[in-house]
């Protein structure tokens, strides 16, 4: 890198600490005087029982659209006509229609009413459940579709290559075809589970009480504004962010290997 580029990319990185520190220090000046910071200590467990529920959420709900993701791709691949029809109008129906759409009609008039007394019986959370299994298939379709397009991307030659080896249907995803297109994929897949997090705060609609919906709470109760905001957005952030940076660091894994 030239010395130019150097000091460019220095000016730069310094103007922008500048304008970020000077937009912090006049947005705090102007709210100091009506901030109270001891209303968020004071509900301090509300609120890291809200932030453990999201995570919990965001993890079974990850581990439910990989699963679904790659029933939905496989379906798509199949032999059979009418599942593949079947799994493509579906993928069709949950893209095309909103997530808060999917929650509360899947909640109320489907779920609820068939388990929420099995689930209750059994002393296990409805609420919880039926929406990271909501949740799941949301952003399993859109997985999908990312897989769909990372196997599809890969040439017929490794198809081929596989199969004269002998390997069998199984071991050609396994050992050929999946390892190339995660590496594909990785970056749409990395955003995807960035917006599984965030999208799990829409399960307050359904009454989960997460991260968002305790936050809204402490809100309405002690009138608090800021004091709400900037935990709720820090909080948001330390779940998102590690998503992002093990995307990068497998995708840079994935392109030295190869």
């Amino acid at each position: 890198m030239s010395r130019r580029h150097t000091l460019g990319n220095v000016a730069v990185a310094l103007a922008l600490v500048l304008l970020f520190g000077w937009l912090c220090t006049t947005v705090f000046a102007l709210l100091g005087t009506q901030t109270d910071w001891s209303k968020a200590w004071e509900y301090r467990e509300t609120l890291w029982r809200g932030w453990w529920m999201t995570l919990e959420i965001s993890l079974a709900a990850l581990v439910g659209s990989v699963f679904f993701g790659l029933l939905f791709m496989l379906g798509q691949r199949s032999p059979l006509v009418v599942v593949r029809w079947t799994c493509r109008a579906f993928l069709e129906f949950v893209r095309d229609t909103p997530l808060l759409v999917h929650l509360l009609f899947g909640y109320f008039v489907i779920f609820a009413p068939l388990m929420s007394r099995p689930l209750g019986d059994r002393g296990w959370d409805d609420k919880w459940m039926i929406g990271v299994l909501l949740l799941s298939v949301f952003e399993g379709a859109y997985l999908g579709e990312i897989l769909r397009g990372g196997v599809e991307s890969i040439p017929k030659t490794q198809w081929e290559s596989a199969r004269a080896v002998g390997f069998s249907r199984v071991q050609i995803y396994r050992y050929v075809i999946f390892p190339q297109a995660l590496r594909r994929v990785l970056p749409a897949m990395a955003g995807l589970f960035v917006s599984l997090i965030k999208d799990s705060s829409l399960l307050n609609v359904i009454g989960v009480a997460e991260y968002f919906y305790n936050t809204k709470n402490f809100i309405s109760r002690s009138y608090a504004g800021l004091e709400g905001y900037v935990p709720l957005a820090l909080g948001y952030l330390i779940l998102t962010l590690p998503v992002a940076w093990l995307s990068h660091w497998l995708e840079k894994r994935f392109r030295h290997e190869t």
